[in-house]
């Protein structure tokens, strides 16, 4: 039996698991109503057929359910991502719920070499794709030599699936086992594969169905395909078929996920899937999961028309698109009437506004300034955060830095709350030990030029809230000597001026949170990449020191890029968590990011008959919000 080594789940949870399922037996396996009838019509093979020798058994929230039912929601849009998330969260390996731990998926079980460089997964032996074709070793073949190898759909290998410049190695060793193997460690390469990465790969794999549309198996019909499709070629056709969002619009690709699309997306006003007669999962009673029969979104124009179906009781459980202080209110005021109870949605992030001044700005007197750490910590001390909790955030929240949250394995508590306490007379004290204690005749502080120091914070017009609390520190700053103006940009922008370092300063939610969203999107804790907006040009040399935006970082950034290259090459959740504290340790000297308040939870909506939904979830695209909660066994009372 194979494990995860250096991990929670290992050897007698494992065992305990799919032993079950070896015991019970075929004549224990039940199955929907629906699929029954197509049985008996011999329409579809006996349920038994269809599911792997070793199903999947999925222990419910509450208790087994019963079959039938349609659950509904809503988009925004084609390129919502709510569908991957509540639909297509299937992976060889996937998070678990509480996103503690990375739990075997369509993999039954996986071996890893103590030093991180091989990781072989055995595959669930009598798997199926959606129209009843074996999922096996040839798919992942596929996918790797066909999909992943090949430079005009793949022109560079992933990080995740790299060590150092060398891609990953697959090599099939029977029809139910891969092996992948690297060059050097890869220690992080099963949480990449729970992520959205994961998915990305078996939407490549179902080798039976997409060969039609590779050049490499169909030289004589592609070019029709192609015309057909009125695609720019055959690449473009074949990444149409397989990358997000395109895979769902295509009713033909076959899937490993709960439901099946029947309806896609395109000229339609509503997205329409049904169960999947051949998914590889059954409850500890026996029963062929998904318990619902339908799943539908509605497409919609607009977040408010998302709220008003939320509030009248027309979607069935759903969060996203719902977040927002204004809009947990009207949820709230409004369960009784329309039938629903709120389920949390805890952001996965901590902070609901980070302040970042660029320390790479292209200004380089205010490059001189932020680099400062007394600087830093004297805006920090003149924040009002009890204020700003109390007028911005409906006293729902509380002084928080750009941390971990509470409750992880990797809080600390003096990091989530040096310098949040409002000390107006310790701010100047601060400020004056940067040596800029000469005021202009408005009281403003001078700076290494002479001139007042002053500066623009972009807020993106999209989160009105961080616009109105950024107009609250921009008094409190000015109350000790420094001018801030609050620029209030469309969100695409103040991201574009970002990602090329051309901002002095901006805000945005983040500061780490969950251990996992901390290990895979560290930006707020050091120099990651451009997206690390206290200093943009450092994480851009982290990425590619070649880049003409690209700056050598301070030795302290430059230690904390070298611990996290360690991190990466360390596998196990342990040892990769004490390399973390490390990293996290020079954050809280080197005081990087300013936080304000902690971000409130979200809510969700589900309807009060609906029950195996959890009473609380993280909320972030990292984890795939509500995927790792096992939709498939949510069911109607």
């Amino acid at each position: 039996m194979g494990f995860f080594h250096g991990r929670a789940l290992r050897g007698a949870a494992v065992s305990l698991i799919f032993a079950w399922a070896g015991a019970a037996g075929a004549a224990s396996y039940k199955e929907a109503p629906a699929l029954a009838e197509l049985v008996k019509a011999g329409k579809l093979p006996p349920v038994e057929q269809r599911l792997p020798e070793k199903p999947m058994v999925l222990q419910p929230v509450e208790k087994a359910g019963k079959y039938g039912g349609t659950w509904r929601q809503a988009l925004m849009g084609g390129s919502d991502s709510l569908i991957e998330r509540s639909v297509g969260y299937t992976r060889l390996v996937r998070w678990n719920a509480a996103w503690t731990e990375v739990v075997p998926d369509v993999a039954e079980t996986v071996d890893i070499k103590p030093d991180g460089t091989e990781y072989v997964f055995h595959l669930r032996k009598g798997t199926r794709w959606s129209d009843g074709a074996p999922f096996n070793a040839d798919d992942i073949m596929f996918w790797y030599q066909d999909v992943l190898m090949n430079k005009e759909l793949t022109p560079s290998v992933p990080r995740w699936l790299r060590s150092g410049n060398d891609p990953v190695i697959v090599e099939k060793i029977d029809d139910v086992t891969v092996k992948f193997r690297f060059t050097g460690p890869n220690g992080m390469l099963l949480e990449n594969m729970a992520t959205t990465f994961g998915s990305d790969m078996l939407a490549a794999a179902p080798a039976h169905y997409l060969k039609q549309f590779h050049k490499k198996y169909n030289a004589e019909g592609i070019d029709k395909l192609v015309a057909d499709a009125k695609a720019a070629n055959w690449s473009a056709l074949f990444l149409n078929k397989t990358s997000f969002p395109g895979r769902w619009r295509d009713t033909g690709r076959p899937v490993l996920d709960p439901w099946r699309l029947t309806v896609p997306y395109g000229g339609t006003t509503q997205v329409v899937l049904e169960r999947n007669p051949y998914h590889f999962k059954v409850d500890p009673n026996g029963q062929q999961l998904p318990y619902m029969d339908r799943v539908t979104f509605d497409i919609m124009g607009d977040t408010q028309a998302i709220v008003l179906k939320a509030i009248n009781g027309e979607l069935d459980m759903q969060n996203q698109r719902l977040n927002g202080l204004e809009t947990r209110i009207v949820l709230a005021q409004n369960r009784e009437r329309s039938g629903y109870r709120l389920f949390k949605a805890q952001p996965a992030w901590s902070n609901a506004m980070c302040i970042a001044l660029n320390q790479t700005s292209k200004n380089p007197v205010l490059r001189e300034v932020f680099r400062k750490k007394e600087f830093r910590v004297g805006l920090s001390l003149a924040i009002n955060r009890e204020e700003l909790n109390d007028l911005i955030y409906a006293g729902q929240s509380q002084p928080y830095q750009a941390a971990p949250r509470p409750g992880t394995a990797l809080y600390d508590e003096q990091m989530a709350t040096q310098y949040t306490k409002y000390d107006p007379k310790a701010a100047n004290e601060m400020l004056d030990k940067t040596g800029y204690t000469k005021r202009d005749g408005q009281n403003f502080r001078l700076g290494p030029d002479g001139k007042r120091i002053s500066f623009a914070i972009d807020a993106a017009t999209s989160r009105r809230y961080q616009i109105d609390a950024l107009e609250l520190v921009r008094k409190y700053w000015a109350a000790v000597g420094i001018e801030m103006q609050v620029r209030a940009v469309e969100e695409s922008f103040a991201f574009a001026r970002m990602l090329a370092n051309e901002q002095d300063g901006l805000v945005w939610i983040g500061g780490g949170g969950y251990d996992f969203l901390g290990l895979l999107d560290p930006k707020w804790y050091f120099p990651y990449e451009n997206q690390a907006a206290f200093a943009s040009a450092w994480g851009i040399y982290f990425q590619n020191p070649n880049d003409p935006n690209a700056e050598e970082p301070s030795e302290a950034a430059k230690q904390q890029q070298a611990l996290y290259v360690q991190m990466q090459k360390t596998p196990g959740t342990a040892g990769q968590f004490e390399v973390m504290k490390k990293i996290l340790a020079i954050t809280r000297d080197q005081f990087y990011v300013i936080g304000t308040n902690m971000e409130a939870d979200n809510y969700g909506v589900v309807k009060n008959n609906m029950r195996n939904v959890p009473e609380i979830m993280p909320d972030t695209f990292f984890y795939m919000t509500p995927g790792p909660t096992n939709p498939e066994q949510y069911f109607y009372e």
